[in-house]
């Protein structure tokens, strides 16, 4: 994609969140490392809508007709997890998916989303939007160990995140945390990854706090002032990727990261 290009399509995106209202969805676990054996909650979560796409807020119950959501081990066999979610309200949309996981085997185990469907905002358009997140099986949480790093592997998705930095034993407060952005596994440059802290609002049309622009390597470093949890995102809109049946094509994708005051393996 030459630069000209890049840029119009760059310029164009800027235009669209009053036709592009898709939400984005997220993983979130109750628990970023569990003893071997035991059992971790696992969300799949509809939201991040407002403030363009930038507050990490619960916006209904995602509907599953289109969405796949597969548990990775750390071996990388997949499983299903779609038939095994509830809901966690009483009320119709309300809420969000849920799962408890039982990680038998040691190790980085990945939780990994997509959904992929055609809706009209006043344009027929193709929504595609994936989610990852992380959890390590440890035989001690005293001295929790790490074999491989998973969280460096592209899950094959057709926009997606990919985290550079170890979540368990680089990821704290004051260390930088490096990211690629790929579409359909090339590097994209001039992507926006805002790293969104839970309860925090980000300013202007780009916080510099919180959000940083991809270099020609898909890679994006922001540096974590507190322990929270964080809502990485990531969106692109790909206008030669269209058919009869739709305009062109909205892409997003999370990692949901937890950030500990001293990285989880000290």
């Amino acid at each position: 994609m030459n630069s000209l290009y890049r840029n119009l399509t760059f310029s164009f995106a800027l235009l669209l969140p009053a036709i592009v209202s898709a939400h984005d969805t997220w993983i979130q676990t109750n628990s970023p490392i569990v003893r071997t054996g035991e059992v971790v909650h696992v969300d799949l979560r509809l939201g991040n809508h407002g403030n363009q796409h930038r507050d990490f807020k619960l916006a209904g119950l995602l509907t599953l007709d289109w969405t796949s959501m597969d548990h990775i081990d750390p071996d990388g066999k997949p499983s299903d997890l779609k038939p095994q979610l509830f809901t966690s309200a009483s009320a119709e949309k309300q809420g969000y998916w849920t799962t408890p996981v039982t990680l038998t085997q040691p190790g980085v185990h990945q939780f990994v989303q997509k959904l992929d469907r055609v809706m009209n905002h006043g344009k027929s358009i193709r929504s595609i939007r994936t989610a990852k997140t992380f959890v390590l099986a440890s035989d001690s949480l005293d001295v929790p160990k790490i074999d491989g790093h998973a969280h460096q592997t592209p899950a094959g998705l057709p926009f997606e995140i990919v985290l550079n930095t170890c979540p368990f034993g680089e990821v704290c407060v004051g260390q930088p945390i490096t990211v690629t952005v790929l579409h359909h596994g090339n590097p994209i440059q001039d992507a926006v990854v805002s790293f969104i802290p839970e309860g925090e609002t980000l300013q202007g049309d780009r916080d510099p706090n919180y959000e940083f622009v991809t270099d020609e390597s898909g890679h994006a470093t922001f540096v974590p002032k507190r322990a929270t949890q964080y809502l990485i995102a990531a969106h692109y809109t790909a206008m030669d990727e269209k058919s009869d049946e739709f305009e062109f094509t909205s892409y997003a994708s999370t990692i949901t990261l937890r950030v500990p005051n001293q990285n989880w393996l000290d």
